[in-house]
């Protein structure tokens, strides 16, 4: 019945889709934030975590005034997140999704480069900010876990962490998304040849729309750690300041749908 009702809701919106101009979405950011090294593998009580493995953020970056309504999967435009190889998920505090990691563990082993889903948020009480946004002192001193300046992340986690305190943050609603479809997140990591977290009737969202830190509007969807290939196809649904919706859409755009390259990764 959930997944029914999902599709009705979103179709409800297809229907009243808002078309301009200038569209809401600017562009999806993915940010490299961290690569391990051999201490962040030898980390006790976090799981196995290659050296070498990367942690993506993906970002939605809108227009002032625009809110992430949801992320989703429906006939005809499937959502799904791959990788070559497993996610890391932290096997001590880690969680699915980002509200439920606790702000009092940030600091425990490798919770920090944890796999989930998210609208926004980064842990209770923190929202995410890209790095190089990011103006507040890192808490990360870990005496060596996490502490890898590997420049191809960019700024290091131990300058910057891109967070930014703040309570409330905004929550996850899940549709049609079950414990066993977000269990490639959870607190297990399996040693595999490939992960796919994928539906065609579901969605991660936020009643009201997330809005992201300001000035930059712009709103964390998910963070990612593998040593594998990271690849994904996404479908976008936002709000006006009008009150319209706006869907953005990996592939075969219908109706007022609007194609977005950038929800396809890596770009085709």
């Amino acid at each position: 019945m959930r997944i029914l009702l999902f599709t009705s809701f979103l179709l409800s919106f297809y229907s009243s889709a808002y078309s301009q101009s200038q569209n809401g979405i600017e562009k999806i950011i993915v940010e490299k934030y961290y690569v391990s090294d051999s201490a962040d593998s030898k980390a006790n009580n976090g799981g196995y975590l290659p050296v070498g493995s990367v942690t993506y953020r993906i970002f939605v970056d809108l227009l002032p005034a625009y809110r992430l309504q949801a992320v989703y999967g429906v006939p005809g435009h499937p959502m799904q997140i791959t990788t070559t190889t497993s996610f890391f998920n932290n096997e001590e505090n880690g969680a699915s999704i980002a509200n439920f990691i606790s702000s009092d563990k940030l600091t425990d082993n490798t919770l920090m480069i944890d796999s989930w889903l998210s609208v926004g948020a980064t842990a209770e009480n923190y929202m995410a900010i890209l790095k190089s946004d990011d103006t507040s002192k890192s808490i990360i001193n870990f005496g060596g876990i996490l502490s890898n300046e590997d420049s191809s992340a960019g700024i290091p986690l131990s300058m910057r962490d891109g967070m930014f305190r703040r309570s409330p943050v905004s929550v996850i609603t899940l549709f049609g998304i079950d414990s066993s479809l977000l269990a490639v997140f959870g607190k297990t990591n399996k040693i595999v040849k490939g992960q796919v977290f994928s539906t065609d009737n579901g969605s991660w969202a936020s009643f009201g729309g997330a809005v992201g830190v300001h000035p930059m509007n712009r709103v964390l969807i998910a963070q990612l750690t593998t040593d594998g290939e990271l690849s994904y196809k996404l479908n976008i649904q936002i709000g006006t300041p009008e009150g319209k919706v706006e869907n953005y859409v990996a592939e075969n755009p219908s109706g007022n749908e609007i194609l977005f390259p950038g929800l396809t990764f890596p770009l085709r």
